[in-house]
């Protein structure tokens, strides 16, 4: 799907439909008020990054408000079908406890553990959101001339392929305050992304210290079965996923100043010595 079939009257209804004002939506997007104004006025191209963030915005209220219907229907969808895995696979995050049963845990811890997944929801969407800009942000980087599948191509590559690519361009750029920019966008995609890969392949477990922690159950065992002296492993606490999903926050900023910034670079360069063939991705 192409950037054109994301309409900006459906960010507005959606954004009402929340409740929301444009002050109060362009803050949980991290976004000037203006900057904004001007994706809902028609100004700004109203592009997938903004979708996916959008979304995220209203999975967030629904819950915080107990009302699961603000959520869009692709996002509800998502949200049975991870539920309907988790129940399949009898992973207790996803039971529903039987309030007459005298082992029942209190509510509380119940409703704490199954917002640990709400975490992990948003650093979810918040990785697909900048994956998907990690894209963009290539191609001005790297200066490639822009084409219809510029942009597949580059999203078929590995998100750690993408951001070495990144790593290898940014030790030839010989400009410190164009360079550390990139270094610090470059380490919060990292650490993101390592966090996102923890959360979606590691089992969630409830714990009395942290609320809930992640277990990595399969080299416990591993380990276990060696008969290794020290076979513990170390458990990652849920108030990682939050550390995660302000610093994927920053990055989202981070990522677009970058662009922009590149863009101009560019427009610049090709006005003074014309468009450079683009060199191959891959």
């Amino acid at each position: 799907m192409t950037e054109s079939h994301f309409l900006k009257e459906d960010l507005v209804e959606l954004r009402n439909s929340l409740g929301l004002t444009q002050q109060q939506m362009a803050g949980y997007l991290d976004l000037a008020l203006r900057s904004y104004q001007a994706i809902e006025a028609g100004e700004s191209t109203y592009r997938l990054i903004h979708r996916l963030a959008a979304e995220r915005v209203a999975l967030m209220v629904a819950a915080d408000t107990g009302r699961p219907l603000l959520a869009p229907p692709t996002v509800r969808r998502d949200a049975v079908d991870l539920v309907s895995l988790g129940q399949r696979e009898g992973h207790p995050a996803f039971q529903i406890p039987d309030s007459n049963s005298s082992n029942a845990k209190p509510s509380e811890d119940g409703t704490a553990f199954t917002g640990s997944y709400r975490l992990v929801g948003e650093l979810v969407l918040l990785a697909n959101a900048l994956e998907y800009q990690l894209n963009h942000v290539l191609m001005q980087v790297l200066h490639l001339t822009e084409s219809p599948m510029l942009e597949p191509v580059i999203a078929t590559l590995d998100v750690v392929r993408k951001i070495e690519m990144l790593k290898v361009r940014s030790k030839h750029i010989a400009q410190h305050n164009w360079r550390k920019p990139l270094a610090g966008y470059i380490d919060k995609l990292e650490a993101v992304w390592k966090l996102r890969n923890l959360a979606c392949h590691t089992p969630l477990v409830p714990d009395s210290k942290h609320g809930a922690v992640f277990a990595p159950a399969a080299a416990a065992k591993l380990l276990k079965t060696l008969r290794l002296e020290n076979s513990s492993i170390e458990r990652t606490p849920i108030s990682k996923i939050r550390e995660g999903i302000s610093i994927g926050e920053h990055a989202l900023g981070e990522g677009q100043t970058i662009i922009e910034n590149f863009q101009r670079l560019n427009s610049e360069r090709e006005k003074r010595f014309g468009k450079a063939p683009s060199p191959k991705v891959g």
